[in-house]
Protein backbone atom coordinates (compact mmCIF):
# COMPACT_ATOMS: atom_id res chain seq x y z
CA UNK A 1 0.00 0.00 0.00
CA UNK A 2 1.14 3.35 -0.59
CA UNK A 3 2.36 5.56 2.75
CA UNK A 4 2.70 2.00 4.30
CA UNK A 5 6.29 1.61 5.46
CA UNK A 6 8.28 -1.38 4.31
CA UNK A 7 9.61 -3.88 6.67
CA UNK A 8 12.50 -5.90 5.67
CA UNK A 9 12.96 -9.25 7.58
CA UNK A 10 17.06 -9.99 8.12
CA UNK A 11 18.74 -12.48 7.12
CA UNK A 12 19.47 -15.56 9.48
CA UNK A 13 23.10 -15.00 8.94
CA UNK A 14 22.02 -11.00 9.86
CA UNK A 15 20.21 -12.45 13.21
CA UNK A 16 23.24 -15.09 14.58
CA UNK A 17 25.84 -11.81 13.46
CA UNK A 18 23.39 -9.10 15.47
CA UNK A 19 23.63 -12.00 18.18
CA UNK A 20 27.30 -12.15 18.22
CA UNK A 21 27.61 -8.13 18.38
CA UNK A 22 25.42 -7.93 21.15
CA UNK A 23 26.71 -10.71 22.96
CA UNK A 24 30.67 -9.23 22.35
CA UNK A 25 29.07 -5.49 23.40
CA UNK A 26 27.62 -7.24 26.51
CA UNK A 27 30.95 -8.15 27.90
CA UNK A 28 32.46 -4.96 27.04
CA UNK A 29 30.37 -3.35 28.39
CA UNK A 30 31.64 -4.68 32.09
CA UNK A 31 34.14 -2.01 32.08
CA UNK A 32 35.97 -2.67 28.66
CA UNK A 33 37.24 1.12 28.20
CA UNK A 34 38.81 0.31 25.02
CA UNK A 35 35.87 -0.85 23.98
CA UNK A 36 35.59 2.89 22.18
CA UNK A 37 38.61 2.47 20.17
CA UNK A 38 38.15 -1.36 18.93
CA UNK A 39 34.61 -1.31 18.59
CA UNK A 40 34.44 0.54 15.65
CA UNK A 41 37.62 -1.61 13.83
CA UNK A 42 36.01 -4.85 14.36
CA UNK A 43 32.18 -3.05 12.89
CA UNK A 44 30.67 -3.49 16.36
CA UNK A 45 29.86 0.66 16.29
CA UNK A 46 25.92 0.60 15.96
CA UNK A 47 24.18 -2.46 17.09
CA UNK A 48 23.06 -1.91 20.46
CA UNK A 49 19.54 -0.82 21.47
CA UNK A 50 21.18 1.86 24.28
CA UNK A 51 21.50 5.64 23.51
CA UNK A 52 24.58 6.78 23.83
CA UNK A 53 25.59 8.03 27.33
CA UNK A 54 24.44 12.09 28.57
CA UNK A 55 26.32 14.18 29.76
CA UNK A 56 25.84 13.05 33.37
CA UNK A 57 27.42 9.51 32.25
CA UNK A 58 24.82 7.29 32.81
CA UNK A 59 23.25 5.93 29.58
CA UNK A 60 19.35 5.47 29.16
CA UNK A 61 18.14 2.66 27.38
CA UNK A 62 14.93 1.37 25.28
CA UNK A 63 12.15 0.24 26.83
CA UNK A 64 12.44 -3.05 25.33
CA UNK A 65 15.57 -3.44 26.15
CA UNK A 66 16.79 -4.98 29.87
CA UNK A 67 20.17 -4.84 29.18
CA UNK A 68 22.10 -3.42 32.22
CA UNK A 69 23.92 -0.27 31.34
CA UNK A 70 27.49 0.26 32.61
CA UNK A 71 28.07 3.05 34.63
CA UNK A 72 30.29 5.92 34.11
CA UNK A 73 34.03 5.45 34.94
CA UNK A 74 36.90 7.55 35.01
CA UNK A 75 38.82 7.60 31.98
CA UNK A 76 42.29 5.64 32.62
CA UNK A 77 46.00 6.91 30.82
CA UNK A 78 45.00 3.32 28.84
CA UNK A 79 42.00 4.15 27.16
CA UNK A 80 43.15 5.13 24.15
CA UNK A 81 46.24 3.53 22.15
CA UNK A 82 47.25 7.50 22.35
CA UNK A 83 47.54 7.52 25.90
CA UNK A 84 48.91 3.80 25.89
CA UNK A 85 52.10 4.90 26.03
CA UNK A 86 52.05 7.01 29.09
CA UNK A 87 50.36 4.10 31.11
CA UNK A 88 52.26 1.31 33.27
CA UNK A 89 54.02 -0.84 30.91
CA UNK A 90 51.93 -3.62 30.28
CA UNK A 91 52.93 -7.77 31.50
CA UNK A 92 54.72 -8.94 29.09
CA UNK A 93 53.07 -11.49 27.02
CA UNK A 94 54.94 -14.42 28.22
CA UNK A 95 53.12 -13.39 31.76
CA UNK A 96 49.36 -13.80 30.15
CA UNK A 97 47.65 -16.91 30.73
CA UNK A 98 46.11 -18.35 27.32
CA UNK A 99 42.76 -18.36 26.81
CA UNK A 100 40.97 -21.21 27.69
CA UNK A 101 37.60 -22.06 25.50
CA UNK A 102 35.56 -22.19 28.69
CA UNK A 103 36.24 -18.79 29.06
CA UNK A 104 32.61 -16.81 29.42
CA UNK A 105 34.35 -13.78 26.68
CA UNK A 106 36.00 -16.88 24.91
CA UNK A 107 32.96 -18.92 24.36
CA UNK A 108 30.57 -15.55 23.69
CA UNK A 109 32.54 -14.84 20.43
CA UNK A 110 33.05 -18.37 19.27
CA UNK A 111 36.99 -18.39 19.91
CA UNK A 112 38.57 -21.50 18.88
CA UNK A 113 42.25 -22.64 19.13
CA UNK A 114 42.78 -24.05 16.09
CA UNK A 115 41.02 -22.06 13.09
CA UNK A 116 40.51 -25.20 10.97
CA UNK A 117 38.55 -26.81 13.33
CA UNK A 118 35.72 -23.85 13.40
CA UNK A 119 32.25 -24.86 12.81
CA UNK A 120 31.19 -23.34 9.39
CA UNK A 121 27.93 -24.45 10.16
CA UNK A 122 27.17 -22.06 13.24
CA UNK A 123 29.78 -19.51 11.97
CA UNK A 124 28.97 -19.35 8.02
CA UNK A 125 31.13 -15.80 8.43
CA UNK A 126 34.09 -17.62 8.88
CA UNK A 127 36.43 -18.23 5.95
CA UNK A 128 39.39 -20.67 5.40
CA UNK A 129 42.77 -19.15 5.90
CA UNK A 130 41.42 -16.70 8.39
CA UNK A 131 43.50 -16.76 11.71
CA UNK A 132 44.42 -14.50 14.86
CA UNK A 133 47.79 -13.68 13.69
CA UNK A 134 45.87 -12.14 10.34
CA UNK A 135 43.68 -10.21 12.29
CA UNK A 136 43.77 -6.37 13.70
CA UNK A 137 43.52 -7.50 17.06
CA UNK A 138 46.44 -9.80 17.64
CA UNK A 139 49.07 -7.76 19.24
CA UNK A 140 52.06 -11.33 19.28
CA UNK A 141 54.65 -11.01 16.54
CA UNK A 142 54.18 -12.56 13.24
CA UNK A 143 56.11 -16.21 14.53
CA UNK A 144 54.62 -16.41 18.00
CA UNK A 145 52.64 -19.32 18.62
CA UNK A 146 50.78 -17.28 21.27
CA UNK A 147 50.01 -13.88 21.70
CA UNK A 148 47.80 -10.84 23.03
CA UNK A 149 45.06 -10.14 21.79
CA UNK A 150 43.08 -6.56 22.25
CA UNK A 151 39.49 -8.37 22.36
CA UNK A 152 40.63 -10.79 25.01
CA UNK A 153 41.98 -8.33 27.49
CA UNK A 154 44.85 -10.04 30.13
CA UNK A 155 45.05 -13.11 27.92
CA UNK A 156 46.93 -14.72 24.87
CA UNK A 157 45.48 -16.15 21.81
CA UNK A 158 46.37 -18.98 19.78
CA UNK A 159 47.93 -17.66 16.05
CA UNK A 160 46.00 -20.51 14.65
CA UNK A 161 43.27 -19.71 16.66
CA UNK A 162 39.90 -17.34 15.21
CA UNK A 163 36.49 -16.10 17.05
CA UNK A 164 33.60 -14.03 15.43
CA UNK A 165 35.68 -10.42 16.18
CA UNK A 166 38.20 -11.72 13.45
CA UNK A 167 38.79 -8.64 11.02
CA UNK A 168 41.70 -8.87 8.49
CA UNK A 169 44.54 -6.87 8.54
CA UNK A 170 45.19 -4.51 5.50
Amino acid sequence: MIGQPTTIQPTMLENRLIENRRAFLKLAGRGALLFPVIGPLIGLGACSKQEPAAAGGAATTDTASSAPTPAAEPASAAATPQMASTAAPAAPAGDLPHLDTADPAARALGYYPDSSTVDTTKYPQHIAGQACRKCVQFKGGPKDAWGPCQVFAGKQVNANGWCTAFAAKV
